[in-house]
């Protein structure tokens, strides 16, 4: 079916859950279990999960500017350092104060303006602003562990 990370079952099994059909379904279609088809969904969810987390990291590695934000910093703090950072790297950053800040607020760990956890706020090669939850940095780790 393709060049990808997934089996054909797993992609079979992956449409036909798109198409609204239970486990069980699914497993009388294939002529299988439903605990097999429990698997075979599991396991490509986990695939696809790495595979997302892979591109992103990519992403990160080519991105224009990072921000290392961690757990229980203020997220108002966080868009003068982006910009700091830019015109140190001489970059200029498409977005507002406002903006980053409604970007944080939407999509990354935050609760009452704080930071929930460590996360990375990064401006990539087409400038977009994309957040990521230090996966650069668990790599860099384990790279030096080596």
């Amino acid at each position: 079916m393709g060049d990808t990370f997934l089996t054909d079952q797993q992609i079979r099994v992956l449409r036909l859950r798109a198409k609204g059909l239970k486990q069980s379904e699914i497993a009388e279609i294939l002529g299988t279990s439903r605990a097999n088809v429990s698997i075979l969904e599991r396991r490509a969810l986990e695939k696809i999960e790495k595979a997302r987390k892979t591109l992103l990291l990519w992403e990160q590695i080519n991105s224009k500017i990072t921000v290392e934000v961690k757990a229980g910093e203020d997220i108002f703090q966080v868009p003068e350092r982006l910009f700091k950072k830019a015109d140190e790297l001489g970059i200029k950053v498409p977005y507002s104060t406002a903006e980053i800040i409604a970007f944080l607020v939407e999509n990354a760990p935050v609760e009452d303006r704080l930071a929930k956890r460590d996360f990375t706020l990064f401006l990539d090669a087409h400038d977009r602003l994309r957040i990521s939850e230090c996966l650069l940095e668990e790599f860099e780790k384990v790279g030096k562990n080596e």
